[in-house]
């Protein structure tokens, strides 16, 4: 959340890149604008283009959802279109618009506070520190802006007359407190005024809201599309309808009756985009993320350690660096909010001011997705995390079937893509004790088939008292290393956590290996096994490397006996581990010793 606004002097240089560095300082997301040519033409080049003020699409290809801090696409951006403009989204911010007389007269009337301003070449633009509710409405010769969806030009930017826009240098260098009284302004809107004589009553809202967005979306973009049908329902419909289905019918409009044109042709984007990771290489931005293991294993532990580092800005685990954003969206359908994550998530230590829930547990149906992918574009959340992606597919839903996962994935994948979150999802894996992990999610292989990146929570190998995190799939990154943790904390009264401690070689298979108990008389080779680990050990520590070694050498049995046949011993108290890690030993235990 934006909690103040204020001028820096490198915000006045007529150095768009300087001035991008200045508004990215003060904690503002910026989009890179077409500006206007020698010829008084767009920069786009495009022969039939008079918008001006458009985003640079092959950088921004979403508007103000592809907003940036990141300063090298910045300059990928200006070195593409020299003459382009800077432009700052609306997040927390309202802008009023004044553009001529009549509606400077409108706002002096007001006797709002003093702000920062912005002289623009037809008028000026005040800035308010906070967000309306109501959204963007037009008043005569003037226009209030605000949220996350919309954008403002701001200095150095060149309007198309040739005059710049440039910061007032008299006057406040902060931004005021948005007026309450801004809100209502909205009745004199002209939209307004129409509406008190037009109703749409209920029975015919869907169907009369469908219609005009059918009829208007193919003159105006959907974050525009959506602002306009949620004016005309709050001022025109009797009873309002859920903003969630006027964004549902937003969504259904623009897949009807589709035009070839609007499927097929060039690309629209011509130069590659970087790769952004929420956490190198684990996690990446604008996709989706799998992390699976079996129950019990730590998946909702670590989930609560990620929270808790992403919301409060601190290092991830066994890593020097912050995660690249703070706000995080939690959809969990196995735990408690009261009695098991929020105490999960204390103990973590994460910031309650940058989470935001489900309020309660309902299946992602294609509508809810819809008032998903509304919250996610308003809120703009860093992470989302799905707590399980088979429970929020629902009944309708068969976790079978390739194509309804990869149908439920793809929509999430574009969720991603549009707000460039970053979701994790969590998943199960079945007993199957053969094959690779990515095979053993529980479901359809559509599941590991959509996504960019797959992590494995399970044991570590060498200590089955700890826990390992491991990096099955990496689609557009090497994959990281195992990580270890521990499980510190917990009992009757006491929420355990986990702690990063190490690194470890093992792979994601040794990670998620199915360990089997004997069954009948135990085999020839677990009994010469168990006979060489008590040979070697005494009181004496000696590291596990050196028995598998002698097990190797002479050909008594595999690792992964040796590994069992350790597990087994440890947990019977026969044998002892001395120290941690990699320094880790063994001796043998109290009753295995004669």
């Amino acid at each position: 959340m934006l909690k103040e606004f204020q001028l820096l002097e490198q915000m006045r240089s007529d150095d768009p890149l300087k001035a991008a560095e200045a508004y990215i300082a003060a904690g503002l997301k910026v989009v890179v604008i077409h500006g206007v040519d020698e010829d008084s033409k767009c920069t786009c080049r495009k022969p039939k283009c008079k918008a001006f003020k458009h985003p640079v699409s092959e950088f921004f290809s979403h508007g103000a959802h592809s907003a940036t801090t990141d300063m090298k696409l910045v300059r990928r951006a200006f070195r593409k279109v020299p003459n382009g403009n800077l432009a700052i989204t609306l997040d927390d911010l309202t802008v009023i618009d004044i553009d001529g007389p009549e509606g400077r007269q409108l706002i002096a009337d007001q006797r709002f506070p003093r702000t920062i301003k912005v002289r623009t070449p037809r008028g000026s633009h005040s800035h308010y520190l906070g967000g309306l509710s109501g959204k963007t409405f037009k008043l005569p010769q003037a226009d209030v802006l605000t949220g996350a969806d919309r954008y403002v030009l701001v200095p150095p930017s060149l309007g198309a007359g040739g005059k710049r826009y440039r910061w007032a240098t008299m006057g406040p260098q902060e931004a005021a407190p948005l007026p309450a009284g801004i809100e209502q302004l909205r009745r004199r809107s002209p939209a307004t005024a129409r509406a008190a004589h037009t109703k749409i009553f209920e029975g015919a809202r869907n169907d009369t809201l469908f219609k005009i967005a059918c009829s208007l979306r193919r003159h105006v973009d959907q974050d525009m599309l959506q602002s306009i049908l949620q004016e005309v329902n709050r001022t025109a419909c009797e009873t309002p309808v859920p903003d969630s289905e006027v964004a549902a019918l937003v969504a259904s409009a623009g897949r009807y009756d589709t035009e070839s044109a609007d499927l097929f042709g060039p690309p629209t984007i011509r130069e590659s985009l970087p790769l952004e990771f929420l956490w190198y290489p684990y996690i990446p931005r604008h996709a989706v993320t799998l992390l699976a293991g079996d129950p019990g294993k730590g998946k909702s532990l670590l989930v609560a350690q990620l929270i808790a580092r992403v919301t409060s800005g601190r290092r991830l685990p066994l890593s020097g660096k912050r995660a690249s954003g703070r706000r995080v969206l939690l959809l969990s359908a196995e735990d408690n909010w009261a009695r098991v994550s929020l105490p999960r998530l204390e103990k973590a230590g994460f910031d309650i001011d940058n989470l935001h829930i489900m309020q309660k547990f309902r299946s992602l149906t294609d509508e809810r997705i819809e008032a998903m992918a509304a919250f996610m574009r308003e809120w703009r959340p860093d992470l989302v995390v799905i707590d399980t992606l088979s429970a929020y597919m629902g009944g309708a839903r068969d976790m079978h079937r390739q194509n309804e996962v990869g149908e439920f994935l793809g929509r999430l994948t574009e969720l991603a893509e549009e707000t460039g979150a970053a979701i994790l999802g969590l998943a199960h894996l079945n007993k199957q004790s053969g094959g690779m992990p990515l095979y053993r999610v529980v479901g359809s292989i559509g599941f590991m088939a959509t996504i960019r990146s797959a992590l494995f929570m399970g044991n570590d190998p060498d200590d089955p008292e700890r826990l390992a995190l491991a990096h099955g799939k990496a689609n557009g990154s090497e994959k990281g290393p195992t990580i270890l943790f521990e499980r510190v904390g917990g009992g009757k009264n006491e929420v355990p956590i986990l702690r990063a401690v190490d690194t470890s070689p093992a792979t994601d298979a040794d990670v998620c290996r199915v360990e089997r108990g004997p069954v009948g008389r135990p085999s020839a080779e677990r009994d010469a096994a168990i006979a060489l680990v008590q040979e070697m050990l005494s009181d004496k520590p000696v590291a596990w490397e050196t028995i598998q070694a002698a097990a190797e050498a002479r050909a008594i049995a595999s690792k992964s006996t040796m590994n069992l046949v350790r597990a087994d011993l440890a947990r019977e108290g026969k044998i002892v581990q001395v120290g941690r890690g990699k320094a880790a030993k063994w001796i043998s235990g109290d009753d295995s010793r004669e």
